[in-house]
């Protein structure tokens, strides 16, 4: 890291206006802005193998027309420099990077890009800012990325189907309603940021044009750069190449400074948004969402919070959102969601950064549709009762004021990129111009200080405050399957109406128009453009370095560093029985995992797992000593120990069938942590009292579930990929649950003590030392006892169409290689690479005709399938039929593999590979993942970078032809397809006519649900179509 002076200091046009160094985390935080443009540049200089970019424009708008979100998008597709679709992403892969990356939010528009290294970022970077200032904005591609009616006369575009995907969906109904109660017509905030559909339709490209002369210009976008960057070199960049380009843009003062005109105002700041607001009485409002399963709607309590610069309340109020609703134990999880018949599955605060005020919002979920209208009073009157009788518990405050620290340190290690952008954002828009903020807003240790020495009646005063007698708005969520189909009928409608008017010459005049614009949009870049920036080359990078040591080794592959940590965990105490792999990097935490395989569970038992899922760290615990902790106790001890806990399946994405329960704590806690993992795995008690709690949460959390097209589509393929019967993962899956969790519900009632039997003998199974596993990831060599802590602990042990959703998804899978070593694999993942890769094959075809929002290709090393999956698609049969075309041109050399294409997927791999390593922790668990479990070696992706530069075009297409191809025939292919209700039978007839065989399925209804609920007396069909999903099949 370079040295501190080299953060504290002017260069060139660019004035120092903050510098400060993190009290708890070895970053440098530096702030300068140029005298020359006013473009202000944040960099959080900290040592890490990638490089990450946030280029933020403050996006103020007034009305619903989404053109921040339009402009996020438009903003890729060229600049003044580099007039082509496409060339920002190539570059960005040439960089080192995986493409590049963008988000609109309510108050600011933000462009991102991560590299391997700095060297490639600092290559792309003139040209990201190019793109962003000096945006091309052609009405071709208008048509093709943000609205345009095609020669069907239906309404397409890839931001049109994003927000058509969106707008109905109960979290963007309930937000904008809220929008609009909250805020007056002078403010910004009452905007829909992202577009409403009616307003997209009539938007032009001219008017977004506008927007952009007014926002996007230097005085008004920061980039904030965080990583190992070299400040000497990033400013020799931003002097001599991005401020003379700015310049050179602004020809009429291209030696004078560029000052905001005297107009100008700051965005929110300074604007009619910032005019103070309030809520003078408390309201409730019920908004309807379409969703054919009536059962569960959601509930969102808001509440005007502080200024975003009030940094201390502002962490107050985070911590008294903690205490309120963290884990079970806390006064609003007991009192609504931890109960036999609970009001919601879950309950959480948190806060929204506005100019004045912030939004501070209490979101209930999964709310039973009965509880919804009384819901928010029942809240009301917990919080006063809090307030004027139970007061504030300060064991368990203290408790949480010591694990949110900790937690915050522990972010700093785990994702200190984020960290730093939030931040800085936030910033940008509210705080001091001059950066006068920026040291209070990093300092939560002092505020951490103050909040300690707090009394109860001064927590209790800050609720009060701001909760308990303050007025509200309460938005309540309300499932709807008349509205679904109203909307259905009205889309129809409007479309038969537009293709109607616009007649047959109409439409032909469209279909011309939008393959006019296609044509104009992917004219192809000059090679000479790409070829003169150099690809990232895999010396470049530093890695993160981790040192490990095996016990055991089950694997004859496994093999670690003979070194120091080798030599401290042979000297400490005598080998263990099992396997135990132990990484050492640079941190003040340590993470104790234990991993067991659950592939040859009892096929009656496996169904099970995902509520033992559920139990775990929820449960009492009966110690061998005879001591019992109730499960409040386990709970509120684990708080105060841990950073993070809990269980899940698979490693990294990979081991689908394996089974990890982890804890990560301080280090000087490394024993306490074994312990209570022994705890939580040998002594859990399960009684019909705390099943039926947990039952009933997960129960009431499926319909919410059953809304998410694109999981429903991956979880019905992959129930076409793998037998429920044998496959644990898959038995704990969604659509085997939905029955399951259902019937065990009713069994507790019955036969409680059958379940318990069940979820026993269950765990008694899927503990077995043979198959045992543990990792310790952390500061092996700072912990005295490495191997013996652990040989105290565990020696002992015994040897469908979707209404609620519009648009559509699939997923669909063929034969792959299998093995991590398979000798085709670094062709095939050059190829998807180079599919996958923004602007590239699928992206320009499927994507820039607006026939889905996104589409790629995906490789499962472990199971042996390849796959392709589309996302928000008004017809996913197209965006299929159409990928395969694809896939067949480049396999039979009809469509070239352009050389460049190829260099920067290829270059964009590195920055994949070294993203595993990217943090301490990622860096210990990936070479946990790579040495033991695949029995690779730690060193994989170094020697696996080392093979794909050898990768020919030749390979890329037979890899194609041999893997991908294949997806595309209905006789080596199989899929799922989740769509809506009025676009079934058009899908469904696309794939038959592919040769796919298709089957029909809903989703399966809760058992005991209501079939003559109060929806079918108004007139809805909810018992009729239910949620139906297609399954495609090979003939």
């Amino acid at each position: 890291m370079p040295s501190i002076s080299a953060h504290s200091r002017d260069y060139g046009n660019f004035k120092l206006l903050q510098s400060l160094d993190l009290k708890y985390a070895p970053v440098t935080v530096s702030k300068w802005r140029s005298e020359k443009t006013g473009l202000t540049v944040t960099l959080g200089n900290h040592s890490s193998p990638i490089t990450n970019g946030y280029f933020v424009i403050a996006s103020e708008i007034f009305d619903d027309t989404g053109r921040p979100h339009t402009l996020e998008h438009l903003i890729f597709l060229g600049s003044n420099r580099y007039p082509y679709k496409g060339v920002l992403d190539n570059l960005a892969n040439r960089a080192g990077s995986n493409g590049t990356n963008a988000w609109t939010a309510n108050d600011h528009t933000a462009y991102t890009i991560n590299t391997a290294g700095s060297t490639g970022f600092l290559n792309v970077l003139p040209v990201f800012v190019d793109h962003i200032l000096h945006a091309t904005m052609t009405d071709a591609g208008f048509v093709t990325e943000i609205h345009h009616v095609n020669g069907e006369g239906e309404d397409a575009g890839v931001v049109y189907s994003e927000m058509q995907a969106r707008e109905n969906t109960s979290y963007d109904r309930m937000a904008l309603e809220l929008q609009r109660t909250l805020y007056p017509t002078s403010s910004a905030y009452r905007s829909e940021t992202g577009g409403l559909l009616k307003a997209l339709r009539v938007l032009t490209a001219e008017q977004i044009r506008e927007y952009h002369a007014k926002y996007y210009v230097p005085y008004n976008l920061n980039l904030h750069i965080d990583g190992g960057v070299d400040v000497e070199a990033l400013f020799k960049v931003l002097n001599e190449t991005v401020e003379p380009m700015i310049l050179d843009n602004k020809s009429a003062q291209a030696n004078s400074s560029f000052e905001p005109p005297a107009g100008w105002k700051r965005p929110f700041m300074e604007t009619t948004t910032a005019k103070p607001i309030s809520i003078s009485e408390s309201i409730v409002k019920t908004v309807e969402f379409m969703e054919e399963d009536e059962s569960v709607g959601e509930l969102f309590i808001t509440y005007l919070g502080p200024k975003p610069t009030d940094f201390l309340e502002g962490t107050a109020l985070d911590i008294l959102g903690s205490y309120l609703t963290y884990s079970a134990t806390a006064p609003l999880q007991k009192e609504f969601i931890e109960i036999v018949e609970p009001y919601a599955t879950s309950v959480f605060l948190y806060g929204e950064s506005r100019v004045n005020a912030g939004e501070h919002v209490v979101m209930f979920s999964d709310v039973p549709t009965k509880h919804l209208n009384e819901l928010p009073k029942l809240f009301f009157d917990k919080l006063k009762n809090i307030v004027k009788k139970e007061g504030i518990d300060m064991t368990r405050m203290a408790s949480i004021l010591r694990r949110e620290k900790r937690a915050m340190l522990n972010r700093m290690e785990t994702s200190v990129s984020s960290v730093l952008a939030d931040v800085v954002i936030q910033d940008f828009l509210y705080g001091n111009a001059d950066g006068k903020d920026l040291p209070e807003a990093f300092d939560e240790l002092k505020d951490f200080a103050i909040l300690e020495s707090w009394t109860a009646e001064q927590w209790t005063a800050l609720l009060d405050k701001w909760y308990a007698s303050a007025p509200s708005i309460s938005m309540i969520g309300k499932p709807s399957a008349r509205l679904a189909h109203e909307i259905e009928d009205s889309d129809k409608k409007r479309i038969a109406e537009q293709k109607e008017k616009l007649g047959e010459e109409g439409l032909k005049k469209l279909k011309e128009k939008l393959e006019s614009a296609q044509k104009e949009s992917d004219k192809p870049i000059p090679s000479e453009m790409l070829t003169i920036f150099p690809t990232v080359q895999p010396s470049e990078l530093t890695w993160i370095p981790v040192e490990t040591a095996i016990n055991n080794a089950k694997n004859g592959n496994a093999k670690s560093d003979d070194g120091d940590v080798q030599r401290h965990i042979d000297a400490d105490g005598v080998p263990l029985p099992y396997e135990a792999h132990f990484a050492d990097v640079e941190s003040n935490f340590v993470s104790v995992g234990v991993l067991f395989d659950t592939a040859k569970l009892p096929q009656e038992l496996m169904p099970y797992m995902a509520l033992l899922q559920v139990c775990l760290f929820n449960l009492g615990i009966k110690r061998p000593d005879g001591t019992e902790l109730t499960y409040e106790e386990v709970i509120n001890q684990l708080n105060d120990l841990t950073v993070s806990s809990g269980s899940r399946f698979s490693v990294r994405s990979c081991f689908s069938e394996a089974f990890s329960v982890f804890i990560k704590v301080e280090k000087s806690q490394y024993a306490e942590a074994v312990s209570w993992l022994r705890d939580v795995l040998l002594n859990s008690v399960f009684t019909k009292e705390r099943l039926e709690v947990l039952v009933a949460k997960e129960l009431q959390n499926i319909p919410s579930q059953k809304r998410n097209g694109d999981q429903v589509a991956r979880e019905w393929c992959n129930r076409l990929c793998f037998d429920v019967q044998k496959s644990t993962s898959e038995a704990a899956s969604l659509l085997n649950q939905i029955e399951f969790i259902s019937r065990i519900s009713e069994e507790l009632k019955e036969s409680p003590e059958k379940v318990i039997k069940a979820m026993e003998t269950l765990l008694q199974k899927v503990v077995d030392p043979s198959v045992m596993r543990v990792n310790v990831n952390g500061d092996i060599k700072g912990l005295s006892e490495p191997r013996s802590t652990l040989a105290k602990a565990f020696i002992p042990l015994v040897v469908v169409p979707m209404v609620s959703i519009e648009g559509s998804y699939s997923s669909h899978v063929a034969k792959g290689p299998r093995g991590w070593d398979h000798p085709d694999v670094p062709a095939l993942s050059v190829a998807q690479s180079v599919l996958n890769a923004m602007e590239s094959y699928l992206w320009k075809s499927i994507r820039g005709a607006g026939l889905a929002y996104g589409a790629h290709v995906t490789i499962d090393q472990e199971s042996g399938f390849v796959g392709f999956r589309v996302y928000r698609s008004p017809n996913a049969m197209k965006a299929f039929k159409e990928a395969g075309k694809i896939m067949r041109s480049i396999a039979d050399g009809t469509m070239d593999l352009d050389e460049n294409v190829v260099d920067a997927a290829k270059a964009s791999m590195i920055f994949s590979y070294a993203q595993k390593s990217e943090t301490v922790g990622a860096a210990a668990s990936t070479a946990y993942l790579d040495e033991v479990l695949k029995g690779i070696g730690k060193d994989w992706s170094q020697r696996k970078l080392a093979e794909i530069p050898k990768v020919t075009t030749e390979d890329i297409r037979a890899a194609i032809r041999k893997y991908y191809v294949p997806l595309f025939d209905s006789a080596t292919s199989i899929g799922a397809v989740t769509v809506n209700v009025g676009k079934a039978d058009e899908v469904e007839t696309g794939f038959k006519e592919l040769g796919f065989e298709t089957e029909r399925h809903e989703l399966p209804k809760l058992s005991g649900a209501d079939e003559d609920s109060d929806a079918e007396s108004e007139g809805s069909d909810s018992g009729s179509e239910g949620e139906p999903m297609e399954d495609v099949r090979s003939p």
